[in-house]
């Protein structure tokens, strides 16, 4: 025979063997059907009490506010606290950093890292005219609650305060000092989160963790996935806002000359969009994600994802084209969304903008990426500067103790959920605390549909009544059950 037909004949067969073996393999890592049984669980008052809260809490319209602003509107919402959870003005030490809170509970032994459960106060403006309800109204109908920051991000707020109000009534003493913060303009990168920040560093206060929103329970991560996963955001992208400027003598528009500011941004544009200039890369937190839903899915997705080894390189070949979604996880992105010339129609420009936000990817920083587009840039005799940008944050290892820990928690309280590691293409306050963690986790133990994660910065915002009880119930069992 052929030496040479011999060799394709035996790659053939190496590789039916191997899609033999990936096959096998996705059936025995099928995951059994989600079982709710042992979930936790709330009775019908303690879901109207709690419902009765948040509903207060979304009814004071704490629209983010920088540093230097008039804080006046969250002392309203801080009163609303004071009233629903007494006993943590009163029992525990509430510090206020110009409106933003940070409450300390003393544990048993204040030598070990302290845990710290985050959130933020404000809520972007509720400029949309077409909400069902008011959009602080915080209506209670059809078992939710409805208004600015149901879901973003006060029922996280909540559901943490009411843990440890509960825990308190029961006379419960956390092994380590355990932290609550509240920020009041995470929504515009205020900084309010860093006088906490700087509050545990002065301190020399360590954190074992720090979680924050983020992920949260949801349905339909992938298509066909068999049940709800928890979402636990490891990292989070970079975020930049980039003005590119073009110049030019100006004129009147009745003898323009070629090449006038905006054809040579059109030009830039239609480049960057055409041939995007940055590299996809599957980092092994997204690949980690993969693996951990691989058992929920079906068949097809189920054979591909459950087989890394096999086929990672078609992954990535697919990631960046199936979705923005999919391509925001393996790329930095970037989007033009503002521009600015002339003041008067017949009058060519003497300068002309264009703003790209960009969302730096984990393997790209702020640096490389802006380097690249400002090539492209001097192409068409542009210039490019960096307005404001931060590259991505830290990943949390994913063999981390704590993120073990969240693991176990999300399988004894809600068996049969997905637990899912992956990368945040938004920004949360979290990031903020890498110089005291290690850990920054950022995920909400409380359940978000398709609709409601479509309405986060949208009309008709809401939350689950039943859903943010059980949140409170996960938040009372992380923290009893913490070492």
């Amino acid at each position: 025979m052929n030496p040479a037909l011999i060799i394709i004949l035996a790659v053939l067969g190496l590789f039916a063997l191997l899609l033999i073996i990936a096959a096998i393999r996705a059936v025995l890592i099928k995951a059994k059907p989600a079982d709710e049984s042992g979930a936790v669980s709330c009775t019908p008052e303690e879901e109207n009490k709690y419902a009765e809260t948040l509903s207060a809490m979304i009814r004071v319209p704490t629209v983010s506010v920088a540093e230097g602003g008039d804080k006046s509107i969250f002392y309203e919402l801080h009163k609303v606290l004071r009233e629903r959870f007494p006993l943590i003005f009163e029992k525990l030490e509430v510090n206020d950093l110009n409106a933003n809170l940070l409450v300390r509970w003393p544990g048993k032994d204040s030598s070990k890292d302290a845990l710290l459960l985050m959130g933020h106060q404000d809520v972007v403006p509720a400029a949309e005219n077409n909400w069902e309800h008011e959009p602080f109204s915080g209506d209670i109908e059809g078992g939710k609650i409805h208004g600015r920051g149901a879901m973003d991000c006060k029922c996280t707020v909540f559901a943490e305060w009411q843990a440890v109000e509960e825990l308190l009534e029961e006379g419960f003493t956390p092994e380590r000092d355990l932290y609550l913060s509240a920020s009041t303009n995470e929504e515009i990168g205020g900084g309010g989160v860093q006088k906490s920040v700087e509050f545990l560093k002065d301190k020399g206060i360590r954190l074992a963790v720090a979680m924050d929103e983020g992920g949260a329970i949801v349905d339909g991560i992938l298509p066909g996935m068999s049940t709800f996963a928890a979402a636990v955001g490891l990292g989070e992208k970079g975020t930049a806002n980039i003005k590119f400027t073009a110049k030019s003598a100006g004129g009147h528009s009745s003898t323009p000359p070629r090449h006038t500011p905006f054809a040579r941004i059109a030009e830039f544009i239609n480049d960057v969009e055409k041939h995007d200039p940055f590299k996809a890369k599957l980092s092994p937190a997204v690949e980690a994600m993969f693996s951990y839903i691989a058992p929920y899915l079906t068949f097809p997705l189920r054979f591909v994802l459950g087989n890394m080894w096999l086929f990672k390189p078609l992954v990535s070949l697919l990631m960046p084209v199936l979705a923005p979604a999919t391509r925001a996880l393996v790329k930095t992105t970037y989007v033009f969304t503002m521009s600015e010339g002339s003041k008067a129609p017949n009058v060519i420009p003497s300068e002309a903008t264009v703003v790209a936000n960009i969302r730096p990817s984990f393997h790209q920083n702020l640096e490389t990426c802006f380097d690249i587009l400002k090539i492209i840039a001097a192409k068409y005799d542009i210039e490019a500067e960096i307005i404001t940008g931060k590259s991505a944050s830290a990943v949390t290892d994913l063999k981390s103790e704590e993120l073990a820990y969240l693991g176990k928690c999300v399988n004894e309280c809600l068996p049969g959920c997905c637990f899912a590691p992956y990368v945040q293409t938004g920004g949360t306050d979290c990031r903020e605390m890498q110089p005291v963690t290690d850990n920054c986790l950022r995920f909400t133990p409380i359940r978000m549909d398709s609709q409601q994660l479509a309405a986060m910065h949208a009309a008709n915002e809401n939350i689950g009544v039943a859903d943010i009880a059980k949140g409170v119930k996960f938040y009372k069992y992380w923290i009893k059950n913490h070492n």
